[in-house]
């Protein structure tokens, strides 16, 4: 008996733990980014490396993603065309090695399927939250605060031997950041411009968008470019430290009046990772 001691001590400390994130109202899932990664963004022909994700709210790595909140994830060779992944069933970095055997740019590209989250004040005026529609809590609510239905697909560029200058820009996400350079020979110093593009074409409405480095900074949402408002098509970001950079860009639009019951606001978010590498600083060690 002695030894179940401990873990049910450490299980209690979980409820409560968990029952004050939710007394305080605390936006755990609200802000969860998704951002799929590649272990080399340069390799030789013929050589593998993983792909793999972070999921929340520190960069590079962060929570592991469940299997279910994942729709697709794909790999678009230089001709454009798609291998699907096929994903475990666990709740994890999702790591996969990709086999890189002809030269060019590569896509690793991914979906997640929608979900909600609906921030509510009860009838005793304590703050919750749920990953529930807006109807499940509605009838328990003195207020919604806020009720999101949350799309969200991330994508990054791999080069596969020599530069030719060629790359795919856009590969048909329905939220895409669409960088007019070839992403996979960028310097530091380098002004990223990045097109935005919505179910295929060219988005003009406003949003919002942030980015950092790896190594910037160990806290949560804490990045080199806070977030900004954005209006029009484009955004640039400027690249002035080399590392592996996530950049991320979001637009929310209020529900269509069919499902105002179930939400407020559809929020879509498109993320990209892309390498800026430094030059080496060691000479090579020899063995």
């Amino acid at each position: 008996m002695s030894f179940c001691k401990p873990k049910i001590m450490y299980v209690s400390l979980l409820f409560v733990v968990a029952m004050m994130i939710t007394a305080l109202g605390v936006d755990i899932a609200s802000a969860h980014s998704m951002f799929i990664q590649s272990g080399r963004h340069r390799v030789d022909e013929g050589k593998k490396t993983p792909l793999f994700f972070c999921y929340g709210h520190h960069f590079p790595v962060d929570d592991g993603v469940r299997r279910n909140k994942l729709a697709s994830v794909n790999v678009f060779d230089p001709s454009g065309q798609a291998t699907a992944i096929q994903l475990r069933d666990e709740t994890c970095l999702h790591s996969y090695m990709v086999e890189y055997d002809k030269p060019g740019v590569y896509v690793l590209a991914a979906e997640t399927n929608p979900g909600f989250y609906t921030k509510w004040v009860d009838k005793k005026g304590r703050n919750r939250s749920t990953i529930k529609p807006m109807s499940a809590v509605v009838d328990k609510a003195s207020k919604i605060e806020k009720s999101l239905y949350s799309k969200q697909y991330a994508k990054t560029y791999v080069r596969c031997g020599a530069s030719d200058g060629l790359y795919q820009a856009h590969v048909g996400l329905p939220l895409e950041l669409v960088p007019m350079q070839d992403p996979t020979t960028l310097k530091p110093g380098d002004v990223l411009s990045l097109k935005i593009f919505r179910d295929g074409k060219r988005y003009f409405g406003s949003g919002a968008w942030d980015a950092t480095y790896a190594g910037f900074s160990t806290e949560s949402e804490d990045l080199y470019h806070p977030r900004a408002t954005a209006a029009g098509d484009t955004i640039k970001v400027s690249l002035d430290q080399p590392g592996r950079w996530f950049i991320r860009y979001f637009i929310k639009t209020d529900a269509t009046p069919e499902n105002k019951d179930k939400y407020l606001q559809q929020k879509q978010t498109a993320t990209l990772v892309v390498l800026v590498p430094n030059e080496r600083k060691q000479p090579v060690a020899h063995h």
